[in-house]
């Protein structure tokens, strides 16, 4: 199985932690499950190394899963208490980064770039809300002199009421089959 699809897609979180690596280092990981798209039902890690430069974006994700901020002591059992209580959807962005250096450079990786940071998902609505939204759509398109539904056989329809007229300062409109004599056009546009 190859690297997941570049994008934003919906995700279930799974889950996080924040604990130090091998090195001493602070790390932050939260592991979510991909609910849309080619990659439905893969499991993606999202996983960084806190520090001065990387705690800005650290913290919107472990904030959008839940994380009160106060300490990442706390973060593993805010990010539980949030999938509790929320059912842990969310959003994964996928970065594709291509590998530099090593046995798997000029490889791409699939980085989990970011949890929550995306667009929100959308949910299903409400009868009221797609009745109302159909309405004011074709409300919009009969204000354009469209019918409803959209006549795809006349293509030679009049333009719609709202374009002003020609005033002097437009230049007259060219087409390529005028080309050929490129004095008359260059005496319009110096015009």
């Amino acid at each position: 199985m190859g690297e997941p699809a570049e994008g934003i897609w919906k995700c279930v979180v799974l889950g996080g932690e924040a604990a130090a690596n091998d090195k001493d280092i602070m790390c932050v990981r939260i592991n979510a499950q991909i609910d849309e798209g080619p990659d439905k039902g893969r499991r993606v890690t999202y996983e960084d190394q806190v520090n001065n430069k990387s705690a800005r974006y650290i913290a919107q994700s472990a904030r959008a899963v839940g994380w009160t901020g106060d300490s990442l002591k706390t973060f593993r059992d805010d990010v539980d208490a949030w999938v509790k209580r929320t059912g842990g959807v969310s959003t994964v962005e996928i970065k594709h980064i291509e590998i530099k250096t090593g046995k798997n450079a000029g490889k791409i990786w699939g980085k989990a770039n970011s949890i929550g940071r995306g667009p929100r998902p959308l949910k299903a609505p409400s009868r009221e809300t797609i009745d109302d939204a159909d309405d004011a759509m074709r409300r919009a398109l009969a204000g354009e002199g469209a019918s409803y539904p959209p006549d795809t056989g006349d293509r030679g329809a009049p333009p719609p009421d709202d374009i002003p007229p020609p005033g002097e300062d437009d230049i007259p409109f060219l087409s390529l089959s005028l080309a050929a004599d490129r004095a008359q056009i260059a005496k319009v546009l110096a015009w």
